[in-house]
């Protein structure tokens, strides 16, 4: 007799328990602004206690998902989840009490503390999934806790949006009713879609060195390799004293493009021509839609985050900026180089300290952590003119890049989340008050 297929649960009838447990979840959650009526009842713990029984009773109709989609979901475990999606929810409105600003701001806001609170409680669930589905303890769960943040984080803000616009028009209590239920149906989705996601995904996670490279380039073969990353890397150590010691913007330029574009390309083109290293080997190809979109959301959401409120740590142990670049008083010259300029830093820069980096590094070691703090602290190191506080941040910023490379093989997206964090820093084209937490 044939084996017997594996069942598939109905993908609808999961999205469905998700999105109607976590609406009913907002529905009594809300009963909770009953509170405010009594006077000099503290607005945060009321915020606190809607999220907490939204949150709950989420966790709740995320446990039922999961049992849909065929996970042996029992009261203990159930309960788990449950406990861990309100935690979530409470730590997400928390820190909004403590954000002041224009409507925007508190948007951004609210996207990063939920996105950041959902990824949290994403991880704990989807990683738990892994033991409550038969066979599946080498199913990849990242990206179902990442569809977890992203719409933790898309939920918050267009509750926000909503709350605002609505009671224009409604009753307060009315219009936030409303937007509570405007979030609850997308956290909803998104996590009955990341339940999906998870239970029809067969393949056990990618080892981090063992992808075939289609050139048959390793990197290998180099002679002296070290020469090589000497080369490579020298040029960005040396050009901070470009911004220490030039104060002419058009000299500037010209060896900003000349020492950490130009040069480093021609090396690369060589190593590529000589078939020392291949477009593919230095993570030179085109994702998925999917995959380049998730990776682009990520790693520029985290970027600039990083970037824009690293200050609230490094403040404590700042060292001065040696120097910094001139001001481009030619209004061309100065979208030249925010424009194409940004853009080659992040193509190239990515494709030094990610792409050509982990060829090197590769050859000394297997293990993903090693690979990720030396290149985080190599890249790290370039904006030394910055001083200790910009240190951090890159290295942080390099670190989540490293990661993000390692698991998908590919840098476009990483390059292009590198050149949006780079002109929202530069450019003034938005507000940088708006990405500030505090």
């Amino acid at each position: 007799m044939p084996g017997k297929r594996e069942k598939t649960a109905d993908p609808f009838n999961i999205l469905f328990r998700s999105t109607l447990g976590w609406a009913a979840a907002a529905l009594l959650g809300t009963s909770a602004i009953l509170l405010l009526r009594i006077p000099g009842f503290p607005y945060l713990v009321a915020a606190q206690m809607t999220a907490g029984i939204i949150g709950l009773g989420g966790g709740l109709s995320c446990a039922m998902a999961i049992r849909a989609a065929g996970g042996a979901v029992d009261g203990k475990n159930g309960m788990f989840i449950a406990v861990v999606w309100c935690l979530s929810c409470i730590l997400g409105v928390t820190p909004l009490f403590f954000t002041l600003g224009t409507p925007l701001k508190m948007m951004v806001s609210a996207f990063y503390s939920f996105a950041l609170c959902g990824a949290l409680g994403g991880t704990v669930t989807a990683y738990r999934m892994r033991a409550l589905f038969p066979g599946a303890a080498g199913r990849d769960f990242i990206p179902s806790a990442v569809l977890w943040s992203l719409g933790f984080g898309l939920a918050s803000m267009v509750s926000n949006m909503a709350g605002e616009g609505l009671q224009r028009f409604l009753p307060a209590w009315v219009a936030w009713f409303m937007a509570y239920e405007a979030m609850a149906l997308i956290i909803g989705g998104a996590g009955g879609y990341a339940v999906v996601r998870f239970q029809g995904t067969r393949k056990p996670m990618p080892d981090t060195f063992g992808q075939a490279r289609r050139d048959g380039s390793s990197g290998g073969e180099l002679k002296h390799p070290v020469a090589v990353v000497i080369l490579l890397c020298l040029p960005f150590y040396l050009n901070d004293l470009n911004d220490i010691f030039v104060k002419d913007w058009r000299w500037w330029l010209l060896i900003d493009f000349a020492a950490v574009k130009l040069f480093p390309l021609l090396v690369l083109a060589w190593l590529i021509r000589r078939r020392k290293a291949g477009f593919f080997s230095l993570g030179l190809r085109i994702p998925s839609a999917i995959s380049f979109c998730s990776v682009l959301a990520v790693g520029a959401l985290s970027a600039v985050f990083i970037e824009q409120n690293g200050y609230l740590l490094t403040d404590w142990f700042s060292v001065a900026s040696l120097g910094r670049r001139p001001v481009i008083e030619n209004p061309v010259w100065r979208w030249v180089d925010l424009t194409a300029g940004l853009a080659a830093v992040g193509i190239v820069e990515e494709a030094v300290f990610r792409g050509y980096l982990r060829i090197f590094l590769s050859r000394y070691t297997r293990r993903a952590w090693a690979v990720i703090a030396v290149s985080a602290l190599a890249f790290g190191l370039i904006h030394w003119s910055g001083g200790l506080q910009q240190i951090v941040a890159a290295s942080a910023v390099g670190a989540v890049f490293m990661a993000l490379y390692l698991r998908t093989h590919s840098l476009p997206a990483i390059m292009v989340a590198h050149y949006l964090t780079n002109f929202i820093a530069f450019s003034n084209v938005f507000p940088q008050f708006l990405f500030r937490f505090f």
